[in-house]
Parts: structure tokens; sequence; C-alpha cells
């Protein structure tokens, strides 16, 4: 992986010795397999090519596994975009934790310009266009309120 990448790693090392029945001194290897945010396992044998298999396996199971996203950078790098680049249709697509999240984003963004009533018009229409979907999810049911459950309990755009 290279000198760049020392937070993702496969590991073995001895961590002391066992007994099992009338013989002692038999070592203890653990290994250990970590991309931070992606995915840690870790486990114990009695020898160290079994522990080096072990790793090597589980690291290929393990990066052969889905990415988890990273909504909140997801949302943040949209935000600081907001004014420069045409949102991607597919956040449309999201469900509605997503848009409420980017919908908080923009609003702690502008929040200035909320309360002189002059935000940009990019992010006023994407404001406004988050309510009306949030707005149209509840109506249908699709979107409840993350607080009790409870639909159409708030709207920029719309009275519930």
């Amino acid at each position: 992986m290279g000198a760049h990448c020392t937070d993702r790693y496969a590991q073995i090392e001895l961590t002391g010795t066992h007994g099992v029945g009338d013989k002692t001194g038999i070592p203890w290897w653990r290994w250990y397999v970590v991309w931070p945010g992606w995915f840690k396992k870790e486990g114990s044998t009695n020898s160290k090519q079994d522990s080096a298999d072990a790793a090597t396996k589980a690291w290929w199971e393990c990066v052969a596994s889905p990415v988890p996203r990273d909504i909140e950078t997801e949302v943040l790098i949209i935000a600081a975009k907001v004014l420069v680049a045409p949102v991607p249709n597919s956040i449309y697509g999201e469900d509605a934790v997503f848009l409420r999240a980017l919908m908080k984003t923009l609003a702690m963004q502008f929040d200035e310009e909320m309360r002189q009533g002059s935000v940009p018009g990019p992010a006023k229409n994407l404001m406004s266009q988050l309510s009306e979907e949030l707005y149209r999810r509840r109506l249908e049911g699709e979107a409840m309120d993350e607080a009790d459950g409870v639909t159409g309990r708030w709207s920029a755009t719309k009275a519930s």
C-alpha cells in the first residue's frame, strides 16, 4: 500500500504463550486488518503462518465488501459547491435523512443571509426544492419526522 497509507494495514504479532493440556509455551499469535472508517477485524491462532493466512484472507474479504458512505462529507461537499456547480439530480433519489442533513447544513451555512433575506439564488432554489421534496414525501407517507414518526411537522415552503 505504500508509505503514504500507514493507517490501513494487516498485521500479525506474537502476543505471548499459552498452555494446552500438558503442553506449555505454545506461541499465541494475533492478527489484525484495519482500514479506519471501513473495517477492523482481528483474531488469533497458534502459529505465525496461520495468523498470516487468516489476516490475508480477512483483508481480501473486507476489501471486497462495499465501502460505507460518508454522508456527512457528501453533504458538506454539495453545500460547499452550491454557488459554483449544479447540484446532481441524484440527490432527489436520496432518503429523507440525507435531504434533511443537506437542508440543515445549507441553513447553517447561509444563516446570516437568511436573516437578511439575501440568500444567493442557487442556495435559495436548492433549499426551496429540498423543502418541497420533503413536504411531498411527508404527504405521501414516505418521510416521517425523525423525532417521533409524525408526518408533516415542518416545512420551509408550506404549512402542514
